[in-house]
């Protein structure tokens, strides 16, 4: 597995405590996401990172947001948050970046799972109701913002279901069927 960094549409930049400055307060104040406190300011957010990107559009090369794996665990886990703009990251667009960096904690990582949590706010960004990871715990009304209290859900990407899904897309999307020497090309 390699740790890619660029899909079709998304890149993955290193982050730094003042690069992480920029998108943590734009992404944070304009869509109040909940689990992070801007007061914590970069070097909270950096603080226990084992790795940490800004989420860019390739086109544009415009700031979509930023991932941090977190947490690694010597048990065999890190924990992955994705913070992007709703607003600047539709038609699946959250999605590739979610991918990018799962498949980064896989591919650098002697880790087993990757735990992600999230609210029904962020569903649709990350594409969550229809090719979702294993969800593994739901704490109801657990965090309060903008307004009310969400459910946290907690989900689980485990490295044997994520290496079948890359082994998968690369054999389905990517790369041609196998072709017999004896039959021509055209």
């Amino acid at each position: 597995m390699f740790p890619h960094t660029e899909s079709r549409r998304v890149r993955l930049d290193p982050a730094t405590a003042d690069s992480a400055r920029e998108a943590m307060l734009g992404t944070l104040l304009r869509t109040g996401i909940e689990s992070l406190r801007p007061s914590d300011g970069p070097a909270g957010l950096m603080a226990n990172a084992c790795a940490a990107f800004l989420v860019r559009q390739r086109a544009s090369g415009s700031v979509l947001g930023f991932s941090v794996l977190h947490g690694l665990n010597p048990a065999g886990h890190v924990k992955c948050g994705i913070y992007l703009d709703p607003e600047r990251t539709r038609l699946g667009l959250g999605a590739e970046a979610a991918h990018l960096t799962y498949n980064y904690a896989f591919a650098v990582f002697a880790i087993e799972k990757v735990i992600v949590q999230t609210t029904q706010a962020s569903f649709a960004s990350f594409g969550l109701k229809d090719n979702a990871p294993r969800k593994t715990a739901v704490l109801e009304d657990h965090l309060y913002f903008r307004g009310r209290h969400w459910d946290l859900h907690t989900y689980e990407i485990r490295r044997e279901e994520w290496e079948y899904r890359v082994r998968r897309q690369l054999d389905d999307r990517l790369l041609p069927h196998a072709r017999s020497w004896r039959i021509s090309p055209g």
